[in-house]
């Protein structure tokens, strides 16, 4: 099972965020993330403070408690690698300090490959990781989403409507491979009809 540090940008999505937390409760990734992490996430959900408050309680109530051990404390004091933006240092920090190899972003310029491989460390974007951890465990992730569609008791979507959330979440390759076994009669039974 990979572990990965989630950065603020994959966790800024709700499909994206809730999707990854699923897949690590079925086992099938290790999820971790930091305060500094998640205050990103906060001070860029909304310019409503209200709005942020709600979410930050929510995510206080549910995520942190549910996902408790995949917060990590970073340590003060630690080493700048020399990246282009100096607001992303704290997350190579973090996969530093707790021997984590991946790091899932959007933004791959930031995380400069030929920095992050003199620490061992790689920058992936989420639709590949997705891709690859379906390549690798196709039953494990349709039964994931499965069950992740099942549990939308307030939106019941459809398993199209599904996965063109997915594609605006910025994983469309990810979402073409479940759109292709959903077409092929391979990914499941439509949940709410």
């Amino acid at each position: 099972m990979s572990k990965v540090i989630l950065d603020a940008n994959v966790l800024y999505s709700n499909t994206l965020r809730n999707l990854f937390l699923w897949l690590s409760w079925n086992n099938l990734v290790e999820v971790f993330w930091s305060e500094e992490i998640w205050n990103e996430v906060f001070r860029n959900y909304s310019k409503d403070q209200k709005r942020n408050e709600d979410f930050k309680n929510h995510i206080a109530g549910t995520i942190m408690v549910k996902f408790e051990s995949s917060m990590r404390k970073l340590k003060s004091g630690y080493n700048s690698v020399g990246l282009r933006d100096k607001d992303d240092e704290h997350v190579v920090a973090l996969a530093r300090q707790e021997n984590i190899k991946l790091i899932l972003t959007f933004n791959l310029d930031d995380f400069q490959e030929k920095i992050l491989a003199a620490y061992q460390v790689q920058a992936l974007h989420p639709d590949l990781f997705l891709c690859e951890l379906f390549h690798k465990s196709p039953d494990e992730v349709k039964e994931t989403i499965f069950n992740l569609i099942s549990e939308s008791k307030k939106t019941k979507p459809t398993k199209v409507r599904y996965l063109e959330t997915l594609a605006k979440a910025n994983v469309k390759a990810f979402a073409t491979k479940l759109e292709e076994a959903n077409s092929s009669g391979k990914l499941f039974s439509e949940v709410w009809p």
